[in-house]
């Protein structure tokens, strides 16, 4: 971040705040209070070296100022390298329904707490069985010794000590599993590789092999459980171990079955020790434990009172949990230090905002998004009064933007005046689109979303790759950019205080795209192979009709059903082959609502490919035009003497 930069976006923010600010006077901070539910397990604070207690917020300031003060304490003393390190080393990966994700649940509540916020956890829901993951090693020990890299899935058992057998081949067929049976106990059993091998000059070492079916990879399991075998490998289909796992599991029926994947790398040197015909002997020991439930799960929610519009709410968030093959930072650790972080910069600079500031680390999100689904049930009355709600899950990668409805681009202009310019190398854009918000389901944003919210997930920009630490065993500390979390912080805490202090809530006005034309049927190829509620049904069509054409155009596929239904008027004249008749039934979307958008949608795309067109023959145009003049000149010069 370069100060100097900041002179003009200060000068403009300060006039926008200013004509937008209450002039009611600012009410105290409430108290710091501490909320759970009683069937919590109490731990200790994680040691570490984030603050336990915030310096002093500054005295009261306007607007201005607190983004001036923002911007010089986050240069001058930023501590979210602090809670990241805390967050990610100190306590470790925040497995849903582990009790390191429970200890940072009341860690991220205490240092909410710690710099004045109103700060509690809120229980969305309940797992049955508790997963803890302890170390891991293991690999090949005979013939040679090789220490493999490998992960296990969550929620699955761990060897309960050092486990050590003969490695054999997975069996592909029905006669080989019947002969493998009775040597099936104290081993470990592998699967094949799903390609070939070759060398570095592209030499084949192995073909692919022949691969069980998924009713004999059963049938193997289910036989390693019975006959007291170790347990599978497979083999990663890359060097990335991605993390994953099933937590809809019972206490009296928990896995049984130890499931190793092994980097590709790995796998492949072990499969060719094995094919070459030498005993292999491989060791284990896998220190994963089930603790019996139910297990309470929580969101840490964290209150900045607004000053007059206490019962409204900005939104900014982060997940807490943590897949747990790493330690949890890049997904989603940096969402979660740049909330606290933010956080700290409003309550130092001494931010009155006019709307509460409610800072939430949820999880569950890896789950299936359970913690902010959850929250949004349970506050469903306090939805319509969010005015946005600004999600932190995208890596390490600095916050560069937001898209948004062009609805609401004034007003997002004027709460993030600061940040355009602010620094370069780091530019900051709105991305406006008529038809709507251009929202992904994937992230905490997607069920204010779906309730109508203003649900933004933040573009981000930068050198880190996303997907190479993504759920893999990189997902480390040393994977942040501390430059881009520092600055990522300012955004979250520039934006969420503009928006805080707008005159109105963030414009709704067709925030969501017009729902495309629906028929209310199941299409296979061009015939009806079922008809639910909707329009079709209305209109007479049934089950085994088939669409022959729409308005005139011969349709042979879904494909080019749903292209015809999206085009043009809202009435469509359907020609239907109903057995051996040939029918004709007019499907009418005049009076769908959200049909003057469509249109209108309709109208700037045409308008649009329009102008493609027109730019693309003045292109050929000119290229033609040059290619003439060149062929023109070639020929004059070739007539001289």
């Amino acid at each position: 971040m370069k100060l100097p930069h900041l002179a003009s976006s200060l000068a403009a923010l300060s006039l926008a705040l200013s004509a937008c600010v209450s002039s009611s006077s600012t009410a105290p901070l409430t108290t710091r209070t501490y909320e759970h539910d009683s069937r919590a397990v109490a731990v200790a604070p994680a040691s570490g070296s984030a603050p336990a207690a915030a310096a002093p917020a500054q005295a009261a300031a306007t607007p201005e100022q607190v983004v001036e003060r923002i911007l010089a304490l986050e240069a001058s003393e930023s501590h979210v390298d602090e809670y990241l390190r805390a967050l990610c080393v100190d306590i470790g990966p925040r497995l849903t329904s582990s009790t390191q994700l429970h200890k940072a649940c009341e860690w991220t509540r205490d240092q909410f707490a710690s710099l004045g916020l109103v700060a509690r956890l809120e229980q969305w829901g309940e797992f049955p069985v508790g997963f803890d993951r302890g170390p891991w090693r293991g690999g090949m020990v005979a013939p040679s010794k090789l220490d493999f890299e490998f992960n296990t899935f969550a929620w699955t058992p761990g060897t309960h000590g050092a486990a050590r057998g003969k490695a054999l081949p997975f069996p592909t067929s029905e006669e080989q599993l019947a002969a493998l049976r009775e040597h099936i106990p104290g081993a470990w059993l592998v699967r094949p590789p799903a390609s070939e091998l070759k060398d570095a000059d592209g030499n084949v070492l192995f073909e692919k092999p022949p691969q069980p079916s998924n009713e004999l990879i059963e049938k193997v399991q289910d036989a390693i459980v019975e006959l007291g075998g170790l347990g599978e490998l497979r083999g990663a289909r890359s060097d990335l171990l991605l993390t994953d796992g099933n937590s809809r599991i019972a206490w009296d029926e928990l896995p049984k079955l130890v499931q190793i994947r092994v980097r590709k790398e790995h796998h492949d040197q072990l499969w060719r020790e094995l094919a070459g015909g030498a005993p292999v002997e491989l060791e284990f020991d896998i220190q994963n434990t089930f603790v019996q439930g139910p297990r309470p799960q929580y969101n840490v929610v964290a209150d900045l009172v607004g000053a007059s519009k206490p019962d409204e709410f900005v939104i900014v968030c982060g997940h807490l949990d943590s897949w747990d093959g790493a330690q949890g930072t890049v997904d989603n650790g940096t969402g979660c230090a740049t909330t606290l972080e933010a956080a700290r910069l409003l309550m130092r600079a001494g931010a009155k905002p006019e709307r509460t500031i409610r800072f939430i680390l949820w999880s569950g999100e890896e789950q299936g998004l359970f913690g902010s689904e959850g929250y949004v049930r349970d506050h469903a009355g306090e939805l319509a009064k969010v005015s946005a709600v600004l999600n932190h899950d995208g890596g390490t990668n600095y916050l560069s933007g937001l898209r948004c409805s062009a609805q609401m681009e004034p007003q997002l202009r004027v709460a993030c005046a600061a940040l355009f310019g602010l620094a370069p190398e780091m530019p900051f854009e709105l991305k406006p689109n008529a038809e709507g918000m251009q929202v992904s389901p994937d992230s905490d944003h997607w069920p204010f979303f779906k309730a109508g919210v203003p649900g933004f997930f933040w573009e981000q920009a930068g050198r880190s790759n996303y997907n190479k630490y993504h759920h893999t065993q990189y997902d480390t500390l040393d994977a942040a950019i501390p430059e881009y979390q520092r600055h990522s912080a300012v955004v979250a805490a520039v934006s969420a205080f503009g928006l805080s202090n707008l005159p109105e809530l963030l414009d709704r006005t067709n925030m969501k795209a017009p729902e495309p034309r629906r028929m209310g049927v199941r299409l296979e190829g061009n015939k009806i192979a079922s008809v639910s509620e909707g329009r079709a049904k209305s209109a007479g069509l049934l089950a085994g009709d088939v669409v022959l054409a729409i308005d005139g155009h011969t349709v042979k596929t879904q494909a080019g059903i749903s292209n015809e239904v999206s085009k043009g008027a809202p009435r469509k004249l359907f020609q239907i082959q109903r057995g051996e008749q040939t029918l004709e039934v007019a499907l009418d979307w005049s009076d769908d609502p959200d049909e003057p958008r469509r249109v209108e949608a309709a109208q700037r795309r045409a308008e649009r490919e329009a102008q493609r067109k027109a730019e693309a023959d003045a292109a050929k145009a000119e290229a033609a035009a040059k290619k003439a003049a060149e062929s023109t000149t070639s020929a004059t010069e070739g007539s001289k003497p």
